[in-house]
């Protein structure tokens, strides 16, 4: 006899992702209680390492669990592909920020707008940008991409037409991010990022059905994160940044715009946006067979 597990009805869409962004929830605010209590002695740069490490530990496999046990559903259909399938959507999504952040960077710089002054050895530089990326990566943009882009945006785009299902999940990540700002710095600090997380939803929905690889969305999300937080950011002082306002309106604004076409043109034509996209068949895990 084989033991199969997922062949069952499975809870509702909407209880599914309930679960999963309050899950979501807990994990940042344990991480951001862990930061402020067992690691609040620890160097900047240790605690915020292990801050990355306890949300990558617990995001990644609340994210497996659900996906086994609530959608019941192989891991593939969120398409979180293995290298030799996201290399490419991963270096278009970093394009896809890199291009018009970029030229937006230079034309304010070079038109006298912002100055930039980095104020330590080059070598400095590029250990503190190799740093950022590997945290931005495993803290931010990896398990974020996977819940959003992955987990949430395939449950809707099984239920509703995929243009449908880039604004559900931009409100549920504006909601998510809102939440969480709201909690852990007050309603003041969220009320600014309201912007920036509902820019985000929709330019990162956009690249994920576009590309149909959430590799592509961890791209722009890991170069705009790590720009963002070396130039706008008061973590870093190796750069300094006179005029961030209006970088932040040239450079950063102008990449969400364009962000979207540069992804469409680098990819194929093909993308569906009007029809539901089924969401595989249930899982049958290997059991004992006699």
């Amino acid at each position: 006899m084989t033991t199969m597990i997922g062949t069952g009805r499975r809870p509702n869409v909407v209880v599914r992702l309930a679960a999963v962004i309050t899950a979501s929830l807990l994990i940042w605010l344990a991480m951001g209680w862990l930061a402020d209590t067992a690691f609040a002695a620890w160097p900047p740069n240790i605690a915020h390492t292990a801050n990355a490490v306890v949300v990558l530990v617990l995001a990644v496999p609340m994210v497996i669990a659900a996906r086994r046990y609530l959608d019941r559903r192989p891991w593939a259909g969120l398409r979180v592909t293995g290298p030799g399938e996201g290399w490419r959507p991963l270096v278009v999504g970093a394009v896809s920020w890199l291009v018009p952040g970029v030229a937006g960077i230079v034309l304010a710089v070079s038109r006298g707008w912002v100055q930039i002054s980095v104020t330590g050895p080059v070598t400095t530089l590029v250990g503190t940008v190799g740093l950022l990326v590997v945290l931005v990566l495993v803290f931010e943009a990896f398990p974020e991409e996977v819940i959003m882009r992955g987990y949430v945006y395939r449950n809707l785009a099984a239920a509703m037409p995929p243009w449908s299902a880039v604004a559900v999940q931009t409100l549920l990540f504006t909601l998510f991010g809102t939440v969480l700002w709201t909690v852990t710095a007050g309603w003041t600090a969220a009320a600014e990022q309201a912007g920036m997380f509902v820019g985000m939803g929709a330019v990162l929905g956009c690249i994920r059905v576009m590309t149909g690889n959430v590799w592509a969305c961890i791209g722009y999300h890991l170069v705009f994160q790590v720009a963002a937080q070396l130039l706008l950011g008061d973590r870093h002082s190796i750069v300094t940044v006179d005029g961030a306002q209006t970088l932040t309106l040239v450079a950063f604004a102008t990449a969400f715009a364009i962000g979207p076409i540069i992804t469409a043109l680098l990819s194929p034509n093909d993308a569906n946006w009007s029809r539901p996209e089924p969401d595989g068949t249930p899982t049958r895990p290997t059991g004992m067979a006699s």
